[in-house]
């Protein structure tokens, strides 16, 4: 087991108990075991306590560096969102607008905390406006995720070397027509390096589009993955997974009313051995 694994379950754990004792907390309050609570204390400090054990789960969960869907994402921050402020309900004086007032700002703090956590994660999402960059090569878009076969290699990124630096060469394109170029190198230290380009095309109206990339063959281990987006019409894009055997981008433009053409150039870099890796 990896310590981003150990991390992960440690994490669940601690979002398991804290779920539970708030529960526990919620029902003897509806059932009448907790009553004629007149001081804010008991309120503020389960409340607090549940805000630090939350967020110590929220910093080992996000320790874990293999690729997730955002969908994991969120719905871990409202796991790790919801007993921070529900913990203190349970022990809400019937009256005291100091307590109501604590929870309320413990909810929305906890909440603009994780949101932008999530949203600035550097292995979740990872985006630019697309700009004036010269990319010299084109590929075509992998459309169903079933094109990536699964594959039991060890999820394991290493950084990238110094010889990894991702610089597109503008004179690799053979003439308009392409539409997919890759390039698979062994680098002097014993990198492995895959740089390529995709051209997506985009209908009048569509907004979104999902590129799946397959490595073949797979790497050793989760590779460390860059990015970068060509074309004239504003576009974002975000790493969504990433595998040993492949990735999944997905682009979003900012217009829609016609359609356009907007190239995903990348680069995929991990050490060719599992012990390097590690």
């Amino acid at each position: 087991m990896t310590s981003a694994e150990r991390n992960r379950q440690a994490a669940i754990v601690i979002w398991s108990s804290l779920i539970v004792v708030t529960v526990l907390l919620l029902s003897r309050r509806l059932a009448g075991g907790i009553e004629g609570i007149v001081s804010a204390r008991p309120c503020v400090l389960v409340s607090s306590l549940a805000v630090l054990l939350s967020g110590c789960g929220w910093v080992l969960f996000q320790q874990r560096t293999a690729g997730r869907p955002f969908r994991i994402e969120y719905i871990a921050a409202v796991v790790a969102w919801l007993p921070t402020w529900l913990s203190g309900v349970a022990l809400l004086p019937s009256d005291s607008p100091l307590a109501r007032g604590w929870l309320f700002g413990i909810a929305a703090l906890s909440a603009t905390g994780l949101a932008l956590s999530v949203s600035t994660s550097p292995t979740r999402l990872r985006g630019g406006v697309a700009g004036d960059h010269s990319i010299g090569f084109r590929a075509s878009e992998v459309r169903h995720a079933s094109d990536l076969p699964e594959v039991g290699i060890p999820a394991m990124p290493v950084a990238p070397s110094d010889l990894s630096v991702f610089e597109p060469v503008p004179d690799e394109r053979s003439d308009e027509s392409t539409t997919q170029w890759m390039t698979r190198q062994s680098l002097p230290d014993g990198v492995e390096q895959i740089e390529g380009s995709i051209r997506v095309s985009f209908a009048a109206g569509q907004r979104t589009a999902a590129v799946h990339v397959p490595f073949s063959p797979p790497f050793v281990a989760v590779p460390q993955v860059e990015c970068e987006t060509v074309g004239e019409e504003p576009a974002r894009w975000k790493l969504s997974v990433v595998y040993a055997y492949g990735m999944r981008v997905d682009l979003k433009r900012e217009a829609t009313d016609g359609p356009a053409e907007i190239e995903l150039a990348y680069s995929a870099t991990c050490a060719s051995t599992a012990s390097e890796a590690a």
